[in-house]
């Protein structure tokens, strides 16, 4: 499956950036969406930004949030457990000096996330719970694109 987004940045948005996205392809075909989506993140207003959306780390922590959950919703349906409820919180930290450059010796990125992952199921027996837990941690994708690393191929156009 090879999904695409468009993202874009326009003189007067500030720290705003909108990121768009309907069709994707799988084995080669086209594949259209019924409605396009769009996304826009921005910076707080206390670090210049316009609060026109959350910030790219929270966009990234509610992608692997999300990501989790509909991991654990696939496993429980195959095996046949009924969840009645998933919540997720999560907390990230980031270093301003990594991203400002200020000291080199600060990744710009997040030095970490925290999860706590909350499964209720009235008629689940603990160790299926455990069981759903570990899978969603192992087979979500945006948990293994971020802890495993991904190839980013970028080229600059004019």
């Amino acid at each position: 499956v090879t999904f695409q987004v468009k993202t874009q940045w326009q003189n007067g948005d500030g720290f705003k950036i909108r990121s768009t996205g309907k069709n994707f392809q799988i084995a080669g075909q086209t594949i259209e969406r019924r409605q396009a989506f769009t996304l826009a993140s921005d910076f707080p207003d206390e670090l210049g930004g316009m609060s026109k959306g959350p910030t790219v780390c929270e966009m990234c922590m509610a992608s692997i949030a999300s990501c989790i959950s509909q991991t654990i919703v696939a496993y429980a349906t195959m095996m046949g457990v009924q969840l009645d409820s998933i919540r997720i919180e999560t907390e990230g930290d980031v270093d301003i000096r990594g991203f400002t450059g200020v000291s080199e010796k600060v990744r710009p990125g997040a030095q970490e996330f925290r999860m706590n992952i909350h499964l209720d199921s009235k008629t689940a027996s603990k160790e299926q719970l455990e069981k759903l837990y570990e899978l969603g941690k192992k087979f979500s994708p945006a948990m293994d694109t971020l802890t495993h690393g991904t190839t980013i191929k970028t080229i600059y156009k004019r």
